[in-house]
């Protein structure tokens, strides 16, 4: 399903391949990168998600998409939405970037582009993000799309050695705030400043 090209101001979003495999191979590595990604998914090599990504698309239980700068042809993460419950109408969204790309405005507008893809596209009524405790920059993230708060799951994951609790948040279609580009030279998420 995801044979889809969608264009953002920073980025777009094209169909995630396997010859992503080299590129996003470096960040499954990157231990500060990772460290709040699901257990399974640290482990994996790029060919191995992705494998596993483009199989579960294959059998209609998600969409993946690669996450490319404008301007640039190399995929710098990846964003999905996945456990596709089509009788609910209901995905979860997931997704990761170069840490070099963070807090740049990337995530942000992938999750608002999905987002819109997820509603529009697929005909969703509600996307769900579980974010593991101390990812601050995730949660974010969502926050800005319209995401809200809907509970926390005490100790769900262990990392480095202890338990920790993991955030649950939903939008619902309609809860997206419409925002308008960034202007040229403004950082996405920021006011223009005002001055002489």
């Amino acid at each position: 399903m995801a044979r889809r090209v969608i264009r953002g101001h920073l980025i777009t979003l094209r169909p995630l391949r396997l010859s992503d495999a080299g590129v996003l191979d470096p960040v499954l590595r990157d231990l500060r990168a990772t460290r709040f990604l699901r257990p399974w998914v640290r482990y994996e090599t790029g060919r191995e998600f992705i494998v596993r990504v483009l199989r579960d698309q294959r059998k209609g239980h998600s969409v993946a998409f690669a996450i490319v700068p404008t301007g640039s042809t190399k995929a710098i993460g990846q964003i999905r939405l996945f456990h596709w419950s089509r009788s609910n109408d209901v995905a979860e969204v997931g997704f990761w970037l170069r840490r070099k790309y963070w807090g740049r405005g990337f995530g942000t507008e992938a999750l608002r582009l999905i987002c819109q893809y997820g509603f529009r596209t697929m005909s969703l009524h509600r996307i769900e993000a579980v974010v593991i405790e101390g990812n601050v920059g995730s949660r974010r993230a969502l926050k800005k799309v319209g995401f809200r708060d809907e509970g926390r799951s005490r100790q769900a994951h262990r990392l480095a050695g202890r338990w920790v609790n993991e955030w649950r948040l939903g939008l619902l279609r309609g809860e997206m705030p419409r925002s308008a580009p960034p202007k040229p030279g403004q950082l996405p998420g920021t006011q223009p400043s005002s001055g002489s």
